[in-house]
């Protein structure tokens, strides 16, 4: 590995970049090719603007608040002892176990999240899918059928 002035490029301007030393290969950095054992393009961000925007992307991101509904094992989790509460003289196990996933499937449906998507296409009425292209049923008998017609030396022996 050479060193770092080896691996960049700095012209009379003041501009700098890596150097690139084999002219068909992006801007590689081999301690990412090593640690990865994947190639990476590397881009330079000293300071400025952009240097502000990918800080504040990658602090936002990580940092980002969990949305109500996507921690479904807190709110199973209050559903049970919900439900553990106003069940406890309850002695039918069927209807204990029917009850707790009435609750579970209803708190997860009454806290779920729509997107702006789904919001306008429900309001619309347009279907939950979309399809691009059609489908066609095969009955699986006769195209057995007729491979095992046209291969004869396929068919079962008894």
């Amino acid at each position: 590995m050479g060193t770092d002035e080896s691996r960049r490029s700095i012209h009379s301007t003041g501009e700098w970049r890596p150097r690139r030393t084999y002219a068909f290969m992006n801007n590689w950095n081999p301690t990412l090719l090593n640690a990865t054992r994947s190639n990476h393009d590397v881009k330079l961000i000293t300071n400025g603007a952009e240097t502000k925007q990918v800080s504040w992307y990658i602090s936002t991101y990580t940092a980002k608040n969990q949305q109500h509904s996507s921690n479904a094992s807190a709110l199973l989790a209050k559903t049970l002892a919900f439900h553990q509460s106003q069940e406890k003289y309850n002695d039918d196990i069927q209807q204990l176990n029917k009850r707790l996933l009435q609750r579970c499937v209803n708190t997860l449906s009454r806290e779920q999240e729509f997107s702006a998507p789904e919001v306008v296409g429900y309001l619309m009425n347009w279907n939950d899918r979309f399809i691009s292209h059609h489908f066609e049923t095969i009955h699986w008998n006769s195209v057995a059928s007729l491979i095992k017609k046209t291969y004869p030396q396929l068919k079962e022996k008894k």
